[in-house]
């Protein structure tokens, strides 16, 4: 196998023109990841170190961005009136309104209605706060009026949102070795899951259309028991009639690949050649 490697630069070799024993070789690990290598068993090696890719948690950074820009925008002092109310008590409405509305739109479409508090937090004690003789005091002898603004404060929750996110996407750590896919996420505490190739049924890869520009995605392992699938289910229903309602209806449930970020392979980059790494290990231990 000849190819050149460079610091912080990964050499993979097309794993299709390899034969069985060159498939095992244990492939250079990029020196940009700075994971702590698993305990691993005897007679096992670890071939890569991944995490996901800088950009595989976007939607998480969107949403703290926009909260951040709607305490810049109403911290700029906009002129609002809505029907016949007066400025003030329009941009208290609109800025309610921009907090609560996406939050429980994204708790929705996330299916966790812990984004509605995630979101509103912020925003009621971005309210509350400045009304509190004790906080403005603090505030004062510390120097950092800054926070005594509203605005300011909800900008303040979206930064330390997007740093948050930032924290979570590193606090992941996959492995792929000879024997097994390890995945785990946490610092403090830790969610770790281990499969084995022969238990591997399926793998799904997933990107998205920023996920095709920069060339992240997701691999979701996919095994007998169902690890790797999620169900949805839609319903229809119909009645007829005037007084007495006579009414029919189905429903349909769908197993789709989904699952949590430590149950997958989350947002990693190059999915696709880390898919064909995987596929030649389940051949190898089959």
């Amino acid at each position: 196998m000849q190819g050149s490697l460079r610091p912080g630069r990964l050499f993979l070799p097309p794993l299709r023109n390899l034969d069985l024993h060159d498939r095992m070789v244990i492939y250079p690990i990029s020196l940009k990841i700075r994971c702590v290598s698993p305990k691993l068993q005897k007679g096992e090696e670890l071939i890569r170190a991944l995490r996901p890719h800088p950009l595989a948690f976007y939607r998480l950074y969107g949403i703290w961005v926009y909260l951040a820009l709607v305490g810049v925008y109403f911290a700029s002092g906009p002129r609002i009136e809505i029907l016949d109310m007066g400025p003030e008590t329009s941009a208290r409405v609109l800025w309610w309104l921009s907090i609560l509305v996406p939050a429980v739109l994204i708790a929705l479409f996330r299916i966790n209605w812990r984004w509605l508090f995630a979101l509103a937090i912020p925003g009621l004690l971005a309210f509350y706060l400045p009304g509190q003789l004790e906080y403005m005091a603090f505030l004062e002898a510390r120097g950092l009026l800054w926070f005594a603004d509203q605005n300011n404060i909800l900008t303040a929750f979206g930064v330390l949102g997007v740093l948050g996110t930032e924290e979570h996407r590193r606090s992941h750590r996959y492995y792929i070795t000879n024997w097994r896919l390890i995945m785990e996420s946490g610092n403090l505490g830790v969610h770790r899951r281990t499969l084995l190739y022969k238990n591997i049924n399926d793998l799904v890869v997933e990107q998205s259309f920023p996920g095709k520009i920069f060339n992240f995605g997701t691999i979701i392992p996919i095994t007998a028991s169902g690890l790797g699938l999620g169900d949805d289910f839609s319903m229809a229903g119909a009645a007829v009639g005037t007084r007495a309602m006579i009414g029919a209806g189905g429903g349909k449930t769908v197993s789709t690949p989904r699952g949590r970020s430590h149950h997958l392979l989350e947002g990693i980059a190059r999915p696709e050649q880390v898919h064909d790494l995987i596929i030649s290990l389940m051949h190898a231990q089959g």
